[in-house]
């Protein structure tokens, strides 16, 4: 991020309509390179850049400038700004750093999607998009300004959240998704940072709808979304109303036990009330169970019913869908004595169906069985009883280590496993098989320990960007040329920044992880 300084710049005549309304700002930055000048500027003293917004190609009568850069990540930034009458907006901007023509038109494509979207929604949990316009050749969308923070940031601060406050919560943002869902929209996208705390009344706000999408059931779409939250359908391009039923759980989650998904196995959460630490209710352990089944027909079938559980006061009239045996907890105050049957009253029969009773035939009454030669004796019978038990203990731990091997080697297809998948997956009808050159692209998480060596003194996005094209390398080094980099989850450094691990005076190597997502393109 930029910093901002405060400068003297130039002022227009004072009777500019654009700034008569605007005494109590005092700085504005440039949209380009995020200095500060002072709020009369008409164009940056730095470098001579536009500053007002909207002006270019204007999509109504209001103009903006920036005064604050709230986030700017690779894509994107998200501004504080406000227009001519001193109203506050957040001004949000689509960074076009694209290389790739189609890629450009994409990502455009999906912005001005998102703008035309937001501004069809009226909800009150749901930011109010104001304008949508091109200025200047960047592309920008302003909104409501909600003064907050989001929940990510309360977690990483406070660490697990009361399971009365993260269910007040639920209650808003199910409330939200059950409206979208109503327009035929999956959201895509549910974490803790695209839930804002508003603080002027607590409530929630949900932002970032860009990946927002309209539902077609048999429409494969780009894998997209965030890893740890994401359902494993959508990283094969599927979204449906249970994927945001997912993804909600895994934030509920993250949010109730304090565990970051981003920094675990994928898809692996453990039931939130054995968490070490965390006390929640059984009813809400068993909802975050079944919304967090991998797949998708084993989940709430949709957002209201995994509402309803969660919240059943809040829902009257509508009753929680039953849970499947394995998730049905026994507790002494669960456990019901039936009373004793009541006795049977005969019934007169009637002329039509009176017959005589057929005789009472008793029972046969079982007789033992007399015994063939002596007992066993009480230290032989001892030791065939532990060894029969200690056999079937070992045959258990085998076969439920045989299934977690094989959950692994589905998801995880690490290199070792790849000459007995391939067989194993011929005989199965339909699936996919693996080419006998290189293993098949993986669908979750990839890491590579790698070294880069660029000029000694590179700052950190030229380093940053050696890595990224070091990391498609070995991708197709070890997947073939279809491995394709995911761009939008793009790779990032796994388990610290990178290491200098030597240089030669004129240039550095450094090391690190780095940890994606791939695809197999044509």
């Amino acid at each position: 991020m930029a910093r901002h300084v405060g400068t003297l710049g130039a002022q227009p005549p004072p009777t500019n309509p654009v700034w008569s309304a605007m005494s109590e700002v005092t700085q504005i930055l440039c949209p380009q390179c995020h200095r500060s000048n002072l709020r009369h500027a008409r164009y940056c003293q730095y470098c001579g850049y536009d500053i007002v917004l909207n002006n270019d190609t204007p999509s109504d009568e209001r103009r903006y400038v920036i005064t604050r850069v709230i986030k700017q990540g690779g894509q994107g930034a998200v501004y504080e700004g406000v227009d001519d009458s001193g109203k506050i907006y957040a001004i949000k901007e689509m960074l076009d750093k694209f290389t790739d023509a189609k890629e450009r038109t994409e990502a455009i494509d999906r912005f001005n999607a998102e703008a035309a979207m937001l501004q069809q929604l009226t909800h009150p949990r749901i930011p109010r998009v104001y304008s949508h316009f091109r200025d200047e050749g960047r592309h920008y969308l302003t909104m409501d300004f909600v003064r907050g923070e989001d929940l990510e940031e309360i977690v990483e601060r406070e660490g697990k959240i009361a399971e009365a406050r993260v269910l007040i919560w639920a209650d808003q943002i199910c409330d939200v998704l059950s409206y979208l869902h109503g327009k035929n929209l999956i959201y895509r996208d549910m974490k803790p940072s695209n839930v804002m705390i508003d603080r002027t009344d607590g409530g929630i706000k949900m932002i970032d709808f860009g990946i927002t999408r309209l539902f077609k059931p048999t429409e494969r779409g780009t894998q997209i979304g965030t890893p740890g939250y994401a359902p494993p359908e959508q990283y094969q391009g599927l979204a449906t109303p249970q994927s945001d039923v997912y993804a909600l759980g895994a934030t509920l989650h993250h949010l109730l036990t304090g565990r970051d998904p981003t920094e675990q196995m994928p898809f692996s959460f453990p039931r939130a009330d054995t968490v070490p630490g965390v006390t929640i209710s059984p009813r809400t352990a068993d909802a975050l169970e079944r919304a967090l089944q991998k797949v998708p027909q084993d989940r709430f079938a949709t957002v209201e019913e995994f509402w309803a559980t969660l919240r059943p006061e809040h829902k009257p009239g509508t009753t929680a869908p039953p849970l499947r045996p394995s998730q049905v907890r026994v507790t002494p105050s669960t456990i019901k004595i039936a009373p004793p049957a009541a006795a049977q009253v005969s019934t007169p029969p009637t002329a039509a169906t009176s017959q005589p009773a057929p005789p009472r035939v008793a029972p046969p009454v079982a007789r033992p069985v007399p015994q063939q030669g002596p007992p066993p004796r009480g230290f032989l019978a001892s030791v065939g009883a532990f060894i029969s038990t200690l056999f079937r203990i070992v045959l258990t731990l085998a076969l439920v280590g045989a299934i977690g091997l094989g959950v692994y080697i589905y998801f995880q297809r690490p290199g070792w496993a790849e000459p007995y998948v391939g067989p194993i997956l011929a005989l199965v009808p339909g699936a996919p098989t693996a080419t006998p050159t290189s293993p098949p692209v993986p669908s979750g998480p990839v890491t590579f320990v790698l070294e880069v060596t660029v000029p000694l003194g590179s700052d950190a996005a030229t380093i940053r960007q050696a890595f990224g094209e070091a990391f498609a390398r070995r991708a197709q080094t070890e997947y073939g040329a279809v491995a394709q980099v995911n761009r939008n989850v793009p790779p990032n450094y796994y388990g610290g920044d990178p290491a200098l691990v030597g240089d030669d005076g004129t240039s550095a190597i450094y090391s690190a992880q780095m940890q994606g997502y791939l695809y197999a393109g044509q």
